[in-house]
């Protein structure tokens, strides 16, 4: 995932929900996910769906295929607005590279690392709120036991897979999969388009040297890294806590992401550092941002429209 602040915040807990129902928490967490993240929307991608819109269409395909499985699914398009998204105007805003937006988005959460943590409920953690219902795919996963629960996944990521190809052409293995070719997309037209723009060379370049004037590691002024640099820092350290806090599971890749199990009291204090961090990189990309993030939203919504998501 691209770690924009603002918007990295919503694609990146969507992919973490998603590879976190990929069995890698324990099975109370893995059933919660699914509640935490709205279902992503057509952009227009949608190649023939009798007039439904794109998620609909696949909704209803994915529901239809888990009963092939012999399990329900129930059909979720939009269930759940993203919290921290609510303000449209701010959103927007931020989206725009306003440094007023900015920095009040980096106050209170940093780079949006462990503001997931620090803030669940917000950033759509895989925690059920207790005062609303639980989902009804939620309680569905929950009356599984851990072996059917399993073979629950794997036929849901196949009939996801099998809705995806045929409502946008797109061959993907699963959810996250889905989710993740997109977001390559994204990195591949900020390559193209971005990282060789002189104006945006030049600006990164000041950034850059703001930067390392304040002590901070740069290891590349190309525009792409500049925007990735402060928040791998932190998305790093939750991956090392995630492995030391986590059993880890024999089934899984070595490289496979453990979520730690931070309570928000918990986070707080590597919120703190990162909203440091943060605001010290806001201050020095204050004109870098502002020329970079409206052309990179953007580029996003290309790739939303091509793999048949909407901007969440």
């Amino acid at each position: 995932m691209t770690p924009v602040p603002g918007r990295a915040a919503r694609w990146r807990a969507a992919l973490a929900v998603s590879r976190r129902a990929a069995r890698l928490l324990p099975a109370v967490l893995v059933v919660l996910a699914v509640c935490g993240v709205p279902e992503l929307r057509d952009a227009g991608a949608a190649r023939d769906g009798g007039g439904r819109d794109a998620a609909t269409w696949r909704e209803e395909m994915r529901a239809d295929c888990m009963r092939r499985h012999g399990f329900r699914y129930v059909p979720t398009v939009g269930t759940r607005a993203n919290p921290i998204r609510r303000d449209a105007a701010e959103a927007r805003a931020r989206d725009m590279g306003e440094y007023p937006a900015l920095r009040r988005f980096r106050q209170k959460y940093g780079f949006g690392v462990f503001a997931l943590y620090a803030y669940p409920r917000e950033f759509g953690n895989p925690m059920a709120p207790v005062e609303e219902p639980l989902e009804p795919n939620v309680t569905i996963r929950l009356a599984l036991s851990p072996t059917q629960l399993h073979a629950y996944q794997d036929a849901d990521d196949a009939c996801y897979a099998e809705a995806v190809k045929t409502v946008t052409g797109k061959k993907v293995t699963s959810r996250y999969d889905h989710l993740t070719q997109a977001d390559a997309r994204i990195k591949e037209l900020v390559a193209a388009e971005l990282d060789t723009d002189p104006r945006l060379t030049r600006l990164g370049a000041r950034m850059a040297a703001c930067l390392r004037r304040a002590g901070h590691a740069v290891p590349s002024a190309t525009p792409s890294a500049l925007v990735d640099r402060g928040p791998a820092v932190f998305l790093a350290e939750e991956r090392r806590l995630g492995r030391r806090m986590q059993e880890p599971d024999d089934r899984v890749p070595e490289t496979a992401f453990y979520a730690p199990p931070l309570l928000p009291q918990d986070a707080r204090p590597y919120l703190a550092r990162e909203i440091a961090a943060a605001l010290a990189d806001l201050e020095c990309g204050r004109d870098f941002y502002a020329a970079y993030e409206p052309r990179r939203m953007r580029m996003e919504h290309r790739a939303q429209a091509e793999f048949g998501l909407e901007a969440w």
